[in-house]
């Protein structure tokens, strides 16, 4: 499916008759008070630009969170980290979605692909592992 099928999803998305069948099975469900929460800056824009906090009923709360570390990471802390991954006492971890975010002449991909000490990890546990079975490294 090329960029077709793409905007026959992004049609349907928008179809205000099906939006509108949502949002009364929405409100025929919700009763109780409910908070969610957006983790992500790009929900928080796109439920903004779609006036989808406007529609929902009173008793659903959206809660714009802390932001996923792509969306709030600063260039310059990226910048910092590569550099320190290329100090060979040294040992980054990192979630997966930071491997490949730019920082401002390299990305932790590429110090990883150049021999750096670079490993993704799936909580913070995984780091104090990492750092508990390598106590000659700083991690």
């Amino acid at each position: 499916m090329g960029g077709e099928g793409r905007l026959r999803y992004v049609d349907e998305y928008r179809n205000k008759e099906i939006a509108q069948k949502i949002l009364r099975q929405i409100r025929s469900i919700s009763k109780k008070k409910i908070n969610l929460m957006e983790v992500c800056g790009t929900h928080t824009v796109v439920i903004f630009r779609n006036g989808i906090r406007k529609i929902l009923p009173s008793n659903i709360d959206l809660i714009s969170g802390p932001g996923c570390p792509v969306c709030v990471t600063p260039v310059s802390y990226l910048d910092e980290i590569i550099t320190l991954s290329r100090e060979n006492d040294f040992i980054i971890t990192t979630f997966g979605d930071m491997i490949k975010v730019p920082g401002s002449t390299s990305s932790l991909e590429r110090e990883k692909a150049n021999g750096a000490d670079i490993r993704i990890v799936y909580s913070t546990l995984d780091a104090l592992n990492i750092a508990h079975n390598n106590p000659l490294k700083k991690v």
